[in-house]
């Protein structure tokens, strides 16, 4: 190539790219002004969209809703410093709510919370943070920080946190369901229930507390601690698998696998099924029933029985066997009495008395006397029946 001939396709190929870098810039300068007229238009039509949403909405300041069931009568009716329904009017968000439900016409429930929803026009309401219902009917209070109202089933859904505090109990649970009609409160997860007067402490995964008939009932495995009111100390330990306690009558009955341990006396009550006065520490039972005296190892069963704890006396009838587990000596008879703190027992009725050492047996109407120390007298109405079997040691 020449040289004239390179020199004049260098000029023809700078004013090429000149004209094209301007056509770039015009383009882009075209397109960021197209962008932000774009992004205007964008803000303009979200904030008109704003506007229309709140315009859409219903927004009550300091207002009183309700709701009334086909007869007219009031199921709900509540103030809230605030309430906005969505464009639909499906739902209603409030906040700082207070109010009452009813139950053919009767205030069931004052209820008030920082924040509710109301769902289905009414037919379901939710509460939460700070919650506090309280039936007017029994003097029950239930708080949580978050609960559903159900008016057609009359439920109270307690969802987190429940406390109920009543005259009789206080209690608290990870969960629970109030129904109204019958003023009954079931406690789940975690359940910690404390009675007064004396003060009884339960824990439990599972009760139900039906509140004007002041009973509690467990069916699944419960603990109980009994205190002395006026030295705060233990008094009794109870394990159950099912139980149920008369705050009335300060009773509970328990039913099966039961672990009774007293803390003064030292005894262990064991039975299918006792009835326990928490009151005046007064254990019953109709089923068999075996008593362990775990300081001194004296074992008592018999198939009923009778033990006051305040007094430290135990009654036992019908086919009774004592047994010093220590000596392995045995009295049977068809009623015995036992005085724990002295041992003393005192049997009735086809008494056999049998010691391993030295080896012999007593057979009579009576015996007195303690198994702690193989001290036991065998006596008869008649001296003729009184009959003693020595057996001689083995060569």
């Amino acid at each position: 190539m020449n040289r004239g001939h390179y020199s004049k396709t260098k000029q023809l190929w700078g004013k090429l790219s000149s004209r094209v870098i301007l056509l770039l810039l015009l383009l882009l300068t075209t397109a960021c002004q197209q962008k932000t007229a774009d992004n205007k238009a964008s803000d303009a039509k979200t904030e008109e969209n704003a506007e229309l949403d709140l315009e859409s909405r219903l927004l009550l300041n300091n207002a009183t809703l309700e709701q009334s069931n086909a007869e007219g009568q009031t199921l709900w009716k509540i103030q809230v410093k605030k309430a906005v329904y969505s464009r639909d009017k499906e739902v209603a968000k409030l906040e700082k709510v207070k109010g009452n439900i009813y139950h053919d016409g009767k205030i069931v429930l004052y209820i008030s919370a920082d924040k509710g929803e109301i769902y289905k026009e009414g037919e379901e309401i939710f509460l939460k943070d700070n919650i506090v219902a309280t039936d007017p009917r029994n003097g029950a209070v239930i708080r949580s920080q978050e609960v559903e109202w159900r008016p057609k089933d009359n439920l109270l859904i307690v969802r987190k946190e429940l406390k109920g505090n009543h005259a009789q109990l206080e209690a608290s649970a990870k969960e629970g369901t109030y129904q109204t009609t019958e003023q009954k409160l079931e406690l789940k997860g975690d359940i910690l229930a404390t009675a007064r007067e004396p003060k009884l402490q339960l824990k439990a995964q599972h009760l139900t507390w039906t509140i004007p008939t002041q009973k509690i009932i467990s069916n699944q495995p419960l603990q109980g601690i009994r205190y002395d009111d006026k030295t705060k100390m233990i008094t009794d330990q109870i394990v159950t698998d099912r139980a149920q306690v008369d705050l009335k009558a300060k009773t509970i009955t328990l039913e099966q696998n039961i672990e009774f341990k007293s803390v003064d006396p030292p005894l262990q009550i064991a039975s299918n099924r006792v009835v326990w006065n928490y009151l005046t520490r007064i254990v019953t039972s109709d089923n068999p029933t075996r008593l362990v005296d775990t300081q001194d190892q004296i074992i008592v069963t018999g198939n009923r029985a009778h033990v006051d704890l305040n007094q430290k006396v135990a009654h036992l009838y019908d086919g009774v066997q004592g047994v010093n587990d220590r000596t392995q000596a045995k009295l049977y008879a068809q009623e015995l009495n036992w005085s724990i703190p002295t041992q003393v027992i005192s049997a009735m009725g086809n008494v056999i008395y049998e010691q391993v050492n030295p080896v012999f047996n007593l057979t009579g109407d009576r015996a007195v006397g303690t198994l702690r120390d193989n001290n036991i007298v065998v006596t008869s109405n008649s001296p003729t029946r009184v009959v003693t079997e020595i057996y001689p040691e083995p060569q």
